[in-house]
């Protein structure tokens, strides 16, 4: 099932997202696709039952040397003819998919991180670290369950920056994501442990 969501969706990571929404471990998804990707996952998610709503604008990535993740970007309104990602967020309830895009659109990160499952130490720290000049709250952790460096590569068992290498609330996050994938993929599940613990 993961690699068949991982063909549409784009990524093994964004996949194991979906795959935690349809199991109850997450209420909300928001990920990033750029137009000509949007149709494969609106139909996925229109065949599951799951809402989706697009944001009404485009984000253009500013990191260069990044060709999957960014944590910098640039909003521009949807009519703009730059190649820009959309935002989507997708839930099995269709009032917090919206309101998941409300709180993007007006920036408040904090309900926003609230809403897609993070604990809240978790935003609490995103929201007072992060800025235009600091726009990488990766740390370094050899907790595979906290280790998100290693996102570009397709390996990481949370969505959110964690507050420190042993935040208990993203270990359990991280922890529950990894028996459920162990459940469908023991291969992805082995590939994870192994790659994070390097």
């Amino acid at each position: 099932m993961i690699k068949k969501l991982g063909f549409i969706f784009g990524s093994y990571s964004k996949a194991e997202e979906i795959l935690y929404l349809l199991h109850n471990l997450k209420e909300v998804v928001r990920q990033g696709f750029y137009e000509s990707e949007l149709g494969k996952v609106e139909i996925f998610c229109k065949d599951n039952h799951l809402h989706l709503v697009k944001s009404n604008f485009k984000v253009l990535l500013a990191d260069e040397e990044s060709s999957v993740y960014s944590n910098k970007g640039i909003r521009v309104p949807e009519k703009d003819k730059s190649l820009g990602m959309y935002f989507v967020y997708i839930s099995k309830d269709e009032k917090k998919a919206w309101l998941a895009a409300y709180f993007e659109l007006v920036r408040n990160d904090s309900e926003l991180g609230l809403l897609l499952g993070y604990p809240k130490c978790c935003v609490d720290n995103f929201c007072k670290n992060f800025d235009e000049e600091k726009t990488n709250l990766e740390i370094n952790s050899e907790n595979i369950f906290t280790n998100v460096t290693k996102r570009e590569q397709d390996l990481v068992l949370i969505s959110h920056f964690p507050c420190s290498a042993e935040c208990s609330k993203s270990i359990k996050i991280g922890k529950n994501n990894l028996e459920l994938i162990k459940r469908y993929n023991k291969n992805r599940a082995e590939e994870l442990i192994n790659g994070l613990r390097n």
